[in-house]
């Protein structure tokens, strides 16, 4: 009888151990809706003072659900606040807004939002000079939106 219980009891905890474990797959992330997106972008955008553009679009582009197209959008709305309106707080600088814009050039925005920025980083990229006190951690922006911007053209700054 002894030795059928260990028999039983090995058995028993082999048939545990080869047993396939069934997990659950993960439920598919909620995504922040458009019309969700597009309130807080234009709040962010609208922002009064315009200083609180610069909270309000660094605490969306921390949000963890928001689709590709979103964050390139957050991150082209915040780069266009940050080259308005310069010098208004410490963030507020053409070479920053550039960063901004190499940031959301790797999202899939749209051709005319492409377009439109493409020409906001010339812009920001041409007034840079007149911002010679920049942040120094902010200046490498600028060199590579140059690059990136004039690749083919044998314009780089």
């Amino acid at each position: 009888m002894k030795n059928s219980v260990i028999v039983f009891t090995f058995t028993a905890l082999a048939a545990c151990s080869t047993a396939p474990v069934v997990t659950e797959p993960e439920p598919e992330k909620a995504m922040l809706s458009d019309e969700a997106f597009q309130v807080l972008w234009d709040a962010a955008y609208k922002s009064d003072p315009e200083s609180d553009s610069e909270i309000a679009f660094t605490e969306l582009l921390a949000r963890d659900d928001l689709t590709g197209r979103q964050r390139g959008e957050a991150y082209y709305g915040r780069g266009t606040m940050r080259g308005i309106y310069v010098r208004d707080w410490d963030m507020a600088y053409p070479q920053y807004a550039l960063g901004d814009f190499m940031q959301a050039k790797d999202y899939p925005i749209s051709e005319a939002r492409m377009t439109q920025m493409k020409k906001s980083m010339a812009y920001q990229l041409d007034r840079r000079k007149h911002f010679p006190k920049a942040p120094r951690l902010c200046m490498e922006y600028a060199a590579e939106a140059s690059v990136w911007l004039y690749a083919g053209e044998g314009k780089e700054e």
